[in-house]
């Protein structure tokens, strides 16, 4: 029991001398590593076009490309009437796939940078993502849609 003890003071002594933990920078270094690994809950999302455009075209993967685009339509959600996204949704369903597909616990995350982050993509990403977004958008939506979720997106 004594030399249990000891151990344990001189661990505590040991780590009293290092720096603080700081679990933010470990996981903006272990989050690329996660997600490049992390199983895609629905196959059919990965053949979805707009997440093989995003892929291919910004060299992501496909669970950041399915999280980062969740993350920015779920923020067009948030900006929206909820009449109107009914309506985006009627028109493309895959947009709430897309949005359910979400790393659980990412959307509670705050700001869509924040998002980004937990996803280990630079928050810089978001502006090259929204382009992929709105023109997914655009291929299977009215063009007055397009238009709300744009206006959306700019709040």
């Amino acid at each position: 029991m004594r030399s249990a003890i000891a151990s344990t003071l001189l661990l505590l002594a040991t780590f009293q001398s290092a720096n603080a933990f700081d679990f933010g920078s470990m996981m903006q270094t272990v989050a690329p590593v996660a997600t490049a690994v992390a199983p895609i809950a629905d196959e059919k999302l990965v053949s979805n076009p707009l997440i093989k455009n995003i892929t291919t075209s910004l060299g992501v993967t496909p669970t950041q490309a399915i999280g980062g685009s969740a993350a920015i339509l779920n923020d067009a959600k948030t900006n929206m009437k909820p009449g109107d996204f009914s309506t985006l949704t009627k028109q493309m369903p895959a947009v709430g796939s897309l949005i359910s597909a979400a790393p659980t616990g990412m959307l509670n995350l705050g700001s869509v940078d924040s998002q980004f982050s937990m996803l280990g993509m630079d928050p810089s990403m978001v502006g090259k993502f929204t382009p992929f977004v709105l023109q997914y958008l655009q291929t299977g939506t009215t063009p007055g849609m397009v238009q709300l979720v744009q206006a959306a997106l700019v709040k």
